[in-house]
């Protein structure tokens, strides 16, 4: 099971890359509250002057959840960037990244390869992507401070990032 599972999300990871200018790879617009999430790692969100131990503490803030898995290349090009917004943003905003690999070795040495200056919460098991409906890798969804998903793409591409950053920008002026 967990070989099938992996294997079809390269598939749907390759069907997102080849896919191009799609639709589906740029932020659309949504409106739903967004699926709970308890944070259960070591609390990385000091930075953001919170003791957060679920996404419902961080109503009142701007939050990038990211989804993740150690075999995405477009993952490697998404974690600076990533580094950059928390630290560009600072309090107004809450990068979360979370952790899909079922082997947490391959995470940590992703980590190694690629830090993280944001928090990373690891769910093996899948039930947060099923929760947010993941569809390829990586999966981002901006939750407003409201705890609204607002925007989502799936894939990452240093051609979108001034989209991106304008819907993180709309949100906190909210």
């Amino acid at each position: 099971m967990r070989q099938l599972t992996r294997k079809l999300s390269i598939l749907v990871c390759l069907i997102v890359l080849s896919a191009g200018q799609t639709q589906l790879v740029f932020a659309k617009s949504v409106n739903y509250p967004a699926p709970p999430i308890s944070l259960q790692q070591p609390n990385q969100l000091a930075a953001t002057g919170t003791q957060a131990t679920s996404l419902n503490d961080l109503k009142g803030k701007v939050v990038y959840v990211d989804f993740w898995a150690s075999w995405c290349v477009p993952c490697r090009r998404s974690f600076p960037w990533m580094n950059q917004i928390q630290q560009q943003y600072g309090d107004d905003l809450v990068v979360l990244a979370i952790n899909l690999d079922q082997e947490p070795e391959l995470a940590q040495q992703f980590l190694q390869d690629n830090p993280a200056a944001f928090h990373v919460e690891f769910n093996a098991n899948g039930e947060l992507a099923q929760a947010y409906q993941v569809v390829g890798m990586p999966s981002s969804y901006l939750i407003d401070k409201r705890g609204q998903v607002r925007f989502a793409h799936t894939g990452f591409f240093t051609k979108q990032i001034s989209k991106y950053e304008h819907s993180i920008t709309q949100l906190i002026a909210e």
